[in-house]
Protein backbone atom coordinates (compact mmCIF):
# COMPACT_ATOMS: atom_id res chain seq x y z
CA UNK A 1 0.00 0.00 0.00
CA UNK A 2 2.79 2.35 0.90
CA UNK A 3 4.59 1.49 -2.33
CA UNK A 4 1.50 2.34 -4.43
CA UNK A 5 1.15 5.72 -2.68
CA UNK A 6 4.78 6.61 -3.36
CA UNK A 7 4.45 5.56 -7.02
CA UNK A 8 1.29 7.65 -7.47
CA UNK A 9 2.93 10.71 -5.93
CA UNK A 10 5.94 10.37 -8.24
CA UNK A 11 3.67 10.08 -11.26
CA UNK A 12 1.79 13.24 -10.34
CA UNK A 13 5.06 15.12 -9.80
CA UNK A 14 6.47 13.97 -13.12
CA UNK A 15 3.23 14.94 -14.92
CA UNK A 16 3.35 18.40 -13.43
CA UNK A 17 6.92 19.16 -14.59
CA UNK A 18 5.97 20.19 -18.18
CA UNK A 19 3.38 22.61 -16.77
CA UNK A 20 5.97 24.20 -14.52
CA UNK A 21 8.32 24.49 -17.50
CA UNK A 22 5.66 26.16 -19.59
CA UNK A 23 4.92 28.61 -16.76
CA UNK A 24 8.61 29.46 -16.50
CA UNK A 25 8.87 29.89 -20.29
CA UNK A 26 5.88 32.24 -20.36
CA UNK A 27 7.31 34.22 -17.46
CA UNK A 28 10.58 34.76 -19.32
CA UNK A 29 9.61 38.03 -21.07
CA UNK A 30 12.23 39.89 -23.03
CA UNK A 31 13.24 43.13 -21.32
CA UNK A 32 11.79 46.33 -22.86
CA UNK A 33 14.20 48.33 -24.97
CA UNK A 34 14.02 52.02 -24.01
CA UNK A 35 12.87 54.30 -26.85
CA UNK A 36 15.57 56.44 -28.32
CA UNK A 37 14.52 60.13 -28.28
CA UNK A 38 16.37 62.29 -30.77
CA UNK A 39 16.40 65.96 -29.88
CA UNK A 40 15.94 68.22 -32.89
CA UNK A 41 18.01 71.36 -32.40
CA UNK A 42 15.91 74.55 -32.58
CA UNK A 43 17.64 77.18 -34.70
CA UNK A 44 18.49 80.26 -32.71
CA UNK A 45 16.57 83.38 -33.73
CA UNK A 46 18.63 85.96 -35.53
CA UNK A 47 19.14 89.04 -33.38
CA UNK A 48 16.92 91.97 -34.34
CA UNK A 49 19.16 94.76 -35.55
CA UNK A 50 17.94 98.29 -34.81
CA UNK A 51 17.18 100.40 -37.86
CA UNK A 52 19.94 102.79 -38.81
CA UNK A 53 19.29 106.34 -37.67
CA UNK A 54 19.40 109.13 -40.21
CA UNK A 55 19.77 112.80 -39.29
CA UNK A 56 16.98 114.95 -40.73
CA UNK A 57 18.22 118.55 -40.85
CA UNK A 58 16.12 121.47 -39.66
CA UNK A 59 14.09 123.15 -42.41
CA UNK A 60 13.72 119.91 -44.40
CA UNK A 61 10.62 120.37 -46.63
CA UNK A 62 7.58 118.19 -45.87
CA UNK A 63 4.62 118.20 -48.28
CA UNK A 64 1.31 117.89 -46.45
CA UNK A 65 -2.29 117.29 -47.48
CA UNK A 66 -5.26 118.81 -45.62
CA UNK A 67 -7.74 116.02 -44.81
CA UNK A 68 -10.88 118.10 -44.26
CA UNK A 69 -12.43 121.24 -45.67
CA UNK A 70 -11.60 124.34 -43.65
CA UNK A 71 -13.86 127.39 -43.69
CA UNK A 72 -13.81 130.84 -42.12
CA UNK A 73 -17.54 130.34 -41.53
CA UNK A 74 -17.34 127.03 -39.64
CA UNK A 75 -13.96 127.09 -37.91
CA UNK A 76 -12.62 129.18 -35.06
CA UNK A 77 -9.25 130.00 -33.54
CA UNK A 78 -7.54 126.96 -32.00
CA UNK A 79 -9.45 124.30 -33.94
CA UNK A 80 -7.29 121.30 -34.85
CA UNK A 81 -7.56 119.42 -38.15
CA UNK A 82 -6.03 116.30 -39.68
CA UNK A 83 -3.12 116.41 -42.11
CA UNK A 84 -1.21 113.66 -43.93
CA UNK A 85 2.27 113.56 -45.41
CA UNK A 86 1.62 113.68 -49.15
CA UNK A 87 4.92 112.20 -50.35
CA UNK A 88 7.90 110.40 -48.85
CA UNK A 89 10.54 112.60 -47.23
CA UNK A 90 13.97 111.24 -48.14
CA UNK A 91 17.50 111.90 -46.97
CA UNK A 92 19.68 110.49 -49.74
CA UNK A 93 17.93 107.25 -50.70
CA UNK A 94 16.56 106.62 -47.18
CA UNK A 95 12.87 107.32 -46.50
CA UNK A 96 12.63 108.96 -43.07
CA UNK A 97 9.05 110.29 -43.10
CA UNK A 98 6.80 107.98 -45.13
CA UNK A 99 3.87 109.24 -47.18
CA UNK A 100 0.64 108.74 -45.25
CA UNK A 101 2.13 109.65 -41.86
CA UNK A 102 -0.58 111.44 -39.87
CA UNK A 103 -0.36 114.77 -38.11
CA UNK A 104 -2.27 117.81 -36.93
CA UNK A 105 -2.72 121.35 -38.08
CA UNK A 106 -4.28 124.27 -36.23
CA UNK A 107 -6.45 127.22 -37.16
CA UNK A 108 -4.46 130.30 -36.14
CA UNK A 109 -7.06 132.88 -37.06
CA UNK A 110 -10.61 132.67 -38.39
CA UNK A 111 -13.13 135.45 -38.87
CA UNK A 112 -16.50 135.29 -40.58
CA UNK A 113 -17.53 137.65 -43.31
CA UNK A 114 -19.56 140.48 -41.84
CA UNK A 115 -21.82 143.40 -42.53
CA UNK A 116 -20.67 146.14 -44.84
CA UNK A 117 -18.78 143.81 -47.17
CA UNK A 118 -16.26 142.56 -44.60
CA UNK A 119 -14.62 139.47 -46.05
CA UNK A 120 -13.93 136.25 -44.22
CA UNK A 121 -10.41 135.50 -42.95
CA UNK A 122 -8.68 132.16 -42.38
CA UNK A 123 -5.11 131.38 -41.40
CA UNK A 124 -3.89 127.87 -40.57
CA UNK A 125 -0.60 126.15 -39.80
CA UNK A 126 0.83 122.63 -39.46
CA UNK A 127 1.91 121.60 -35.95
CA UNK A 128 3.44 118.12 -36.30
CA UNK A 129 3.41 114.74 -38.00
CA UNK A 130 4.03 111.39 -36.30
CA UNK A 131 6.62 108.80 -37.29
CA UNK A 132 6.25 105.78 -35.04
CA UNK A 133 6.06 107.22 -31.53
CA UNK A 134 7.92 110.41 -32.46
CA UNK A 135 6.30 113.78 -33.14
CA UNK A 136 8.09 115.81 -35.80
CA UNK A 137 7.43 119.47 -35.12
CA UNK A 138 6.77 121.65 -38.17
CA UNK A 139 6.93 125.32 -39.09
CA UNK A 140 6.57 127.67 -42.09
CA UNK A 141 3.15 126.34 -43.14
CA UNK A 142 0.98 129.41 -43.33
CA UNK A 143 -1.85 128.52 -45.64
CA UNK A 144 -4.46 131.21 -45.55
CA UNK A 145 -5.47 134.68 -46.64
CA UNK A 146 -8.23 137.24 -46.44
CA UNK A 147 -11.26 136.76 -48.59
CA UNK A 148 -12.19 139.35 -51.19
CA UNK A 149 -14.82 141.83 -50.17
CA UNK A 150 -18.32 142.02 -51.62
CA UNK A 151 -17.37 144.78 -54.06
CA UNK A 152 -15.47 142.20 -56.14
CA UNK A 153 -17.10 141.67 -59.52
CA UNK A 154 -16.72 137.90 -59.15
CA UNK A 155 -18.79 137.74 -55.97
CA UNK A 156 -20.34 134.29 -55.45
CA UNK A 157 -17.83 132.46 -57.64
CA UNK A 158 -15.03 130.18 -56.41
CA UNK A 159 -11.94 132.31 -56.88
CA UNK A 160 -8.37 131.22 -56.28
CA UNK A 161 -6.59 133.87 -54.27
CA UNK A 162 -3.18 134.01 -52.63
CA UNK A 163 -1.51 130.62 -52.05
CA UNK A 164 -2.75 127.75 -54.20
CA UNK A 165 -5.75 125.93 -52.81
CA UNK A 166 -7.46 128.93 -51.24
CA UNK A 167 -10.93 129.82 -52.44
CA UNK A 168 -13.47 132.50 -51.74
CA UNK A 169 -17.17 131.74 -52.08
CA UNK A 170 -19.47 134.67 -51.32
CA UNK A 171 -16.88 136.28 -49.05
CA UNK A 172 -16.24 133.01 -47.13
CA UNK A 173 -12.64 131.81 -47.08
CA UNK A 174 -12.38 128.08 -47.89
CA UNK A 175 -9.45 125.65 -47.96
CA UNK A 176 -10.72 122.54 -49.78
CA UNK A 177 -10.01 119.04 -48.56
CA UNK A 178 -7.00 117.61 -50.41
CA UNK A 179 -5.14 120.94 -50.59
CA UNK A 180 -1.37 120.27 -50.57
CA UNK A 181 1.19 122.70 -49.19
CA UNK A 182 4.73 122.54 -47.86
CA UNK A 183 6.00 122.88 -44.31
CA UNK A 184 9.48 122.51 -42.83
CA UNK A 185 10.94 120.64 -39.88
CA UNK A 186 11.78 122.88 -36.93
CA UNK A 187 15.03 121.25 -35.78
CA UNK A 188 17.58 118.54 -36.47
CA UNK A 189 16.18 115.15 -35.57
CA UNK A 190 17.33 111.55 -35.91
CA UNK A 191 14.83 109.11 -37.41
CA UNK A 192 15.10 105.46 -38.42
CA UNK A 193 15.25 104.80 -42.15
CA UNK A 194 11.97 102.98 -42.74
CA UNK A 195 12.96 101.79 -46.22
CA UNK A 196 15.27 102.44 -49.10
CA UNK A 197 13.95 103.82 -52.34
CA UNK A 198 14.54 101.58 -55.34
CA UNK A 199 14.98 103.05 -58.78
CA UNK A 200 13.03 101.19 -61.45
CA UNK A 201 15.44 99.91 -64.14
CA UNK A 202 14.83 101.33 -67.57
CA UNK A 203 12.67 99.08 -69.72
CA UNK A 204 10.77 97.62 -66.72
CA UNK A 205 8.32 100.44 -66.20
Amino acid sequence: MLARTISLSCALLIGALPVVGRVQESAAVEPEVPAVVTEVPVPAEAPVMPAALVTVPALTPVFLRVEEELSSKKHKNGDRFAILVDQDVQIGDAVVIPAGSVGEGEVIHAARSGMGGKAGELLVTARFVRVGDREIRLRSFSLGAKGRDRSDAALGLAIVTGPIGLFVVGGVMIIPRGTVAAAKTTENIQLPATQRSVDTPKGEE
